[in-house]
């Protein structure tokens, strides 16, 4: 009986050590390995567009994308204003994504889940690093629609 038991907590003992072992492999060193080794673009930083409406001098539309690198993988914030005749606002959002061959895949998630919002960018990296340039695809709670514009993201 006792052998039993010891077998028991002997095998528990071992999948808790393994267990833990491979979260501190797959959340820890392989991250830091990728960055070390990793010899692509730096793309971290601040990103800003700026810009009002061809046929509406009222319109105006803000991005600051705020983007920390690892290795492939980004994360950060995005802070986003709309001003028109009718209505402002701001919507700020959690950042996740990955750059990868020139190319940004970028998820959006609102900060503030009273005024739920999503959003991706799928983006291109031009100008030799200066900027980025695609297309920002957002939930559009006025239409209830997706709604896709083209986007040019400078370097601040």
């Amino acid at each position: 009986m006792e052998t039993i038991i010891i077998g028991v907590i002997t095998g528990i003992l071992t999948t808790v050590i393994i267990f833990l072992a491979s979260k501190l492999i797959t959340l820890w060193l392989i991250p830091r390995y990728q960055e070390w080794r990793y010899q692509g673009a730096d793309v971290a930083g601040t990103w800003i567009a700026d810009f009002g409406d061809q046929n509406d001098t009222s319109v105006r539309t803000k991005y600051s994308l705020n983007l920390v690198q690892r290795a492939h993988k980004l994360s950060g914030a995005l802070h986003f204003e709309f001003e028109n005749s009718q209505k402002n606002f701001t919507s700020d959002f959690h950042v996740e994504g990955e750059y990868w061959e020139g190319y940004f895949t970028i998820t959006f998630k609102s900060i503030d889940r009273k005024l739920f919002s999503r959003a991706t960018m799928v983006m291109k990296l031009i100008d030799g690093g200066g900027a980025m340039s695609g297309h920002f695809s957002f939930r559009d709670v006025v239409n209830d629609s997706v709604s896709t514009v083209p986007l040019v993201l400078t370097r601040s």
